[in-house]
Parts: structure tokens; sequence; C-alpha cells
């Protein structure tokens, strides 16, 4: 896709960048052009905090959509999208549906297609990962779990209160004995209604736990297609 041959200020390592297909094939070459016309016209419309979808074509088409913090400049967002979509088209060649993620150092984004409307239909939930390594000088497994429930539980209300344009909430929390500063964000797909971007953040810290707080994790990402949690012991 030549649309998306860019110079990269930050090209993702492999284990940065998550995709999930879903099930079934396009039946036709011709919509395997329209996603990558979608994409094109996607990457080429995409405005932060918009969570835009384009289609093509009267009655079967392809949809796409693409999210980023919007605490990021739109060229850092761009930077990111144009690792993401390539990604995903390799690794989701014919699947009617997909959505890949990228996670960098200080931010991440998400490109999402499917054969109906995408807006205002949430996804399946699927999940992408990802961990730092353990950090020795970390409080224990239960104090870093408890500060991970405070921060998510200070943080999704916020984010799921948002508008049409924005869902997301950014802050901090102190946990532990020694008071640990723990950092991170929200985020939800703005097109979703308050109680699903609840149930979407509420399933994105369990997933966390799993992944990433039980182990003591410096830092973690829990993503959907819906919403998306981070934490981090460091300041952003």
């Amino acid at each position: 896709m030549n649309d998306f041959d860019l110079v990269m200020a930050e090209k993702p390592s492999p284990e940065q960048q998550s995709f999930k297909c879903g099930k079934g094939n396009f039946k036709s070459n011709a919509l395997l052009k329209e996603r990558d016309n979608a994409f094109a016209l996607l990457y080429k419309k995409f405005k932060l905090p918009d969570y835009t979808g384009h289609d093509h074509g009267p009655g079967e088409g392809v949809w796409t959509a693409a999210l980023c913090p919007p605490s990021i400049k739109q060229e850092t967002c761009l930077e990111c999208l144009s690792n993401t979509i390539p990604y995903l088209v390799k690794n989701c060649p014919k699947q009617k549906t997909g959505v890949a993620w990228t996670v960098l150092r200080t931010h991440n984004c998400m490109v999402r297609y499917a054969d109906h409307v995408i807006l205002g239909k949430p996804a399946e939930p699927v999940w992408g990962q990802f961990s730092s390594p353990p950090n020795q000088a970390n409080a224990n497994a239960n104090e870093l779990e408890n500060g991970v429930n405070n921060l998510s539980n200070m943080l999704k209300t916020s984010a799921a209160g948002g508008d049409h344009l924005k869902k997301f909430a950014v802050g901090s929390v102190k946990y532990g004995p020694s008071s640990h500063n723990l950092y991170g964000w929200m985020q939800c797909t703005p097109d979703i209604g308050k109680e699903v971007c609840l149930k979407c953040l509420n399933d994105a810290t369990n997933e966390m736990h799993k992944c990433c707080s039980r182990k003591r994790s410096l830092g973690g990402t829990t993503l959907s297609a819906n919403c998306y949690f981070w934490y981090t012991h460091l300041n952003f």
C-alpha cells in the first residue's frame, strides 16, 4: 500500500504490535480493493480527536475506523497509523473483519475495519496485551493490583462520561507503603455509550491483572476494539 510508505519517527518492534482477524473471507478482489481504498481515505481524512469511519460502494462495502489518544499531536497519530494499517492488511489479508494495535513508548493507536457499519456497533471483546518486565524495586503483586484498581476507578468514570468526540481520561495515584507513583490513561471509542464504555474498561482492568499487575510489570497495556487501559510507573 504505497499510500503509507512514510518516514517513521518511531517504528514499532514486532512485540509492540498485535492483531485479531475475524472469521470469514471477502469473496472478491474488488472488496479487498475497497478495503485498501477505505484505509487510504481514512488516513487522508483522519483528524484528532475523531474516531472516523469511511465506507466505499453501495450495498456491499468496507468500513474503517482509527483511534489515537487525543493528548498526542496529529502528526504523531498519523505516524502510528501509517505503521498499523499495513501491518493489519498483511496479517488479515482476506478476512472480513480485523483490528490491530501499535503500542509505542509514549502513545498507541488502533485501526479497525469490517464488512458492516462500525460506528455505534461495539465489536466482540478480543484483547491485545503488552507488558514490561517486572521491576524488582516495585511493591508486591497485591499492592500493585490494588494500585491498578484505584487508578482504574479514578479514570473510568471520567473516560466513560465523555462526549461523541472524546472518551478519554488521564491521571495518577500513589499506592503501597512506599507510596509508589502509578500513572495511566483510559480511552473508549467515542461512538459507544457510557455503560458500554464502563463495561469495556472494567474488562480491560481485569485483563490487566492477568497480564501485568499480578506479574509486577513496570507497565502494562490492554486493548480491545472498543477501549484500552494503560499504566506505567514512569511519568509520561
